[in-house]
Parts: C-alpha cells; sequence; structure tokens
C-alpha cells in the first residue's frame, strides 16, 4: 500500500505541474508513463500502446507497431477469433454410435471433435448410462480421430523436447484429462517403507516405485517415464515422502495420447460393468450408424475461462484445431491459424507483420505488436455480441486468475481485466482499465530481451496500469 500512495502522490504532482494540464486532457498521463519507462531502464525491448476504448483516442505508445514474442498475450487474439468464428455457445461433442442387438455391441464408433474439457468422469458416466440402457458386452471400438491431423505437437512445442510438464500436453482430437496423467504420491504405514503411489490408467502405465517414508524432513519426489517397447508408459517415482505430509499431486503430459485415451475409455466401461473383448483400435470409419449418446462439452465462453483466467496452454491449441476442422478436415494448426488471421482482418485489425505459429503463445515462434493486441481488444468490446463473454474471460486484477495477487491497491476494485504473459525472456500484459465510461482504456505491454529482469519489467508493467486506473477514474 505505501507503493501505491508514493506512486499516486507522484503522479498527482506531476499532473499539477503540467501547464493547462486539463485542457489537454492526457497529456500528463503520456508524460507519467514516459517517465516510468525511462526510469525503469528495460531499453528498446518494451513495446507499449494506450488506446481510450470509447473514441479510439491514441494516449501513449512507445514502438507500438514492431512485432514481439507475446508470450500468452497470443491468447487474446485465439479467444476473439473463437468467439467470432465459432460463437459463444459453441459445444465440441464427442458421439458414441452403434447398434445394440439383445444387449450385445459388436462395433462401437467414437467420433471426438477435439473438447478439451473430457474428463475421465464423464467417459465414466457415460459408461454408467450405457450399462443403464440395457448394453452388457462390446467387443470391438473403433475411435475415429479424423477430425483433427496427426500432428500432436502444436508448432514450437519442440524447442523443449524434454519437458514433461503438462503445460506442454499434446493436442488430439480424442483427449482425456487433458492429455496429462497425475501422479498422487502419499507416505506410506511404515517409516523406511515405500511410499504410496497412484495413477489412473493402471492399464497404460506402470508405476515403478522407489520412494522411502521417512520421519520427517521435506518432501523429495521425482517422477520421470518412459515409452516402453510395448506402447505402455512406465513411470518411475523415487525420493522421501515424510510421514506428516498430505497426498502430493504432480502432474505430467503423455507422449501417446491415443493410448491414453483409450486405456481411460476401456477402464471406464469396465468399472461400468460391461463385458465383451473392449478391443480398441484407431481409424477411419466414415458410415454412420445409429446414435447411442453423446457427451457435449460446457459452452465457448465456459471454456475459455481458463484460457484468459489462468493461461490454459492445452485449451487454446485445442481450440485453434477446432477452428481449422471447422473450415475442413482433418483440422491442422496451420489452418486454424489462418482462420484467426483471417477473423482478425474480417474485424478490420490490421496483420500486418502479424506472424502466428500456435495459439497459446508458447516458446518462440509468434511476433504480435502491441497495435495488433489494443486493435483487437477494442473490436471485441465494441462487438455486442462477443463484448461480455471476451472481457469475463480475462484475469481480474486482485481477485481471480493470474492477476489474483497483484494489483489489489488499485482505486476501484475488479476495473483491470487482463491477460498476462510470461516466458523466459518476455513479459507481457494486456486487457482493459474499466472506469468512467469516456475514460476507459485499452492498453498493451510486450517486453522482450528482459532475460534476468522480469521482476523489473512486471514492476513497470503494473505501474503503469496504475497510472492508467487513477486517469480512468478521474472526473473531468
Amino acid at each position: 500500500m505505501a507503493q501505491r500512495a508514493l506512486l499516486g502522490i507522484w503522479i498527482a504532482c506531476l499532473l499539477l505541474a503540467s501547464p493547462g494540464a486539463r485542457a489537454r486532457g492526457p497529456e500528463p498521463l503520456a508524460q507519467a508513463i514516459a517517465e516510468l519507462v525511462r526510469s525503469a531502464g528495460l531499453g528498446d525491448g518494451v513495446g507499449i500502446h494506450v488506446v481510450r476504448l470509447h473514441d479510439a483516442e491514441e494516449l501513449y505508445r512507445n514502438r507500438p507497431s514492431r512485432p514481439r514474442n507475446p508470450a500468452s498475450n497470443q491468447k487474446l487474439l485465439t479467444a476473439a477469433a473463437a468467439l467470432w468464428r465459432l460463437g459463444p455457445t459453441f459445444r465440441a461433442s464427442t458421439r458414441l454410435e452403434g447398434v445394440v442387438k439383445r444387449g450385445h455391441v459388436e462395433r462401437l464408433v467414437v467420433r471426438p471433435s477435439g473438447d478439451p474439457s473430457l474428463g475421465y468422469p464423464a467417459l465414466a458416466t457415460f459408461a454408467e448410462s450405457l450399462r443403464l440402457r440395457g448394453v452388457d458386452s462390446v467387443d470391438r471400438i473403433v475411435i475415429d480421430d479424423g477430425y483433427f491431423d496427426d500432428q500432436i505437437l502444436p508448432p514450437a512445442f519442440d524447442q523443449q523436447p524434454r519437458e514433461a510438464a503438462a503445460f506442454r500436453a499434446a493436442i488430439s482430437a480424442f483427449a482425456v484429462n487433458r492429455n496429462s496423467y497425475v501422479v498422487h504420491v502419499g507416505p506410506g504405514p511404515e517409516v523406511d517403507g515405500p511410499a504410496r503411489v497412484r495413477v489412473l490408467a493402471e492399464g497404460y502405465i506402470q508405476i515403478e516405485n522407489r520412494t522411502v517414508t521417512t520421519a520427517s524432513g521435506p518432501p523429495s519426489p521425482r517422477i520421470d517415464h518412459l515409452l516402453t517397447e510395448d506402447g505402455h508408459l512406465r513411470v518411475k517415482v523415487d525420493g522421501k515422502v515424510p510421514q506428516q505430509v498430505r497426498t502430493l499431486f504432480y502432474r505430467r503430459r503423455v507422449p501417446d495420447p491415443k493410448a491414453y485415451a483409450a486405456s481411460l475409455l476401456v477402464r471406464a466401461f469396465q468399472k461400468a460393468g460391461l463385458g465383451g473383448a473392449l478391443a480398441v483400435e484407431y481409424g477411419s470409419a466414415p458410415e454412420e450408424l445409429p446414435l447411442i449418446g453423446q457427451m457435449d462439452s460446457a459452452p465457448l465462453s465456459t471454456l475459455l475461462t481458463g484460457v484468459g483466467k489462468w493461461s490454459d496452454n492445452f485449451s487454446a491449441e485445442m481450440l485453434v484445431k477446432i477452428m481449422g476442422a471447422q473450415e475442413e478436415r482433418p483440422g491442422t494448426s496451420a489452418r486454424g491459424v489462418a482462420v484467426v488471421r483471417e477473423e482478425l482482418e474480417k474485424h478490420g485489425i490490421g496483420t500486418e507483420g502479424l506472424v502466428m505459429v500456435n495459439g497459446s503463445g508458447l516458446f518462440d515462434g509468434n511476433r504480435v505488436s502491441p497495435r495488433h493486441v489494443t486493435q483487437t481488444l477494442i473490436a471485441a468490446y465494441r462487438d455486442a455480441a462477443i463484448r461480455a463473454e471476451y472481457v469475463a474471460h480475462l484475469a481480474v486484477a486482485g481477485s481471480e486468475g493470474t492477476l489474483k495477487s497483484r494489483l489489489e491497491d488499485l482505486p476501484r476494485p475488479r476495473m483491470v481485466r487482463a491477460k498476462t504473459g510470461t516466458l523466459r525472456d518476455v513479459i507481457a500484459l494486456s486487457g482493459y482499465v474499466l472506469g468512467e465510461p469516456d475514460r476507459s482504456i485499452a492498453f498493451s505491454f510486450l517486453a522482450n530481451g528482459i532475460a534476468g529482469k522480469q521482476e523489473e519489467a512486471r514492476k513497470l508493467a503494473d505501474d503503469i496500469v496504475r497510472v492508467l486506473a487513477d486517469y480512468s477514474v478521474r472526473v473531468r
């Protein structure tokens, strides 16, 4: 709070010291931001664009047209394009087709369409519903995953090939549990004995438990995995697990989403009491069979919540491929990216210099300018068909998402809705400052080349937002 008070005093002094400040309106605002940028000393790697929402007047600019790596601010473009092209009520469906004869299904066809939210609980619920409808056994399960192509890693994701974290999860038309698995690690019953290690999908994942339960000390489990020659995933867990800790959870990406999803589907069927061979194969199933059931995702407006508030890479990349598949199947990242560009241009957003290779902004491949971002923010805000959903999907300063613990000292609560972005060499923050109707703002802050100075760049972005917040609530 002390920092906020000092900043407020400094801004007030600058405004009072500026001759004719009231007449010139935003000029003192530009001076205040320029002084913050100068004091931060981050060089020409910083790009900033600040525009008033109601009349698109430019309030401040600092190299606004130079394309830069936007990190997760790329998701602002992806989300807007998805709302425009698919609509806020769009749902991704997973259809199951087959002929039921006396409780038996000889051939069950699964037709997924890229639902990023499909999880094992939905499979289990659906399997139970089949059982209640009189289905007792299934011989063959054919998963037709032709909705997407076979390129499971989005462009630029191969820049960290050894990364097993779930933020780099593979993309597939039939994706369960976000193409990631969770290792549950808890203390065992005896000191010096093994800890408890559990995973879902026992038919696919083989656990090699080398952990040790200790009387005290910090937990230090280590997890590694590799594909076996027979197509299973061997997960080795070692390290120490003290008796006093509760169960720990570690999420990792799966290298083979097809085998993983199939194993979870079979597991759900078996747990529901469905018999038969349950033999799974992937392949084309062009002939439509009678619909047995369908699982639908939440509407797009809900799916985007994780994208904006928590920077969900997986859902962003799935939505890009869905947009591509809506144009032509199989959906590809390249075709989805082309759709995003088309939607931006259709809504008056210039794309000169824009380079987009994936939808999440992960790693190094995209190039976006602050002006591209502010134009997108303004176009989405002015479109009544998507405004509410677009604004709602963003993190809220001091309240929700990746901004929950940032900018808690603004003059009004929940007035800043924005998207964060962080890579080793990038800090980004872009969104809205919603104050008085004639002083609300769209802004974009993209800082590149700041490795080792991330905290300084993040502080600069937050201080600029504080200046904008003060401006936006002042009544002329």
